[in-house]
């Protein structure tokens, strides 16, 4: 069972990531890319982040 400590660390990390990913998506935007290639590159970047996470717990 994981410690108190260790749910903290997960849920600040799972939020740091959402953030960045949110910081992303706006970066691509503002440089003016095309909504399709926004999507594109918002997946793989979701994907990119799922493999981090995954890395992370386990």
């Amino acid at each position: 069972m994981p410690s108190v400590l260790d749910r903290v660390i997960e849920r600040e990390l799972r939020r740091e990531l959402k953030d960045a990913l949110i910081r992303f998506e706006q970066q691509l935007r503002q440089a003016g890319v095309t909504e399709e290639n926004v999507k594109n590159r918002m997946r793989g970047a979701k994907q990119f982040v799922a493999f981090l996470y995954g890395r992370y717990l386990g």
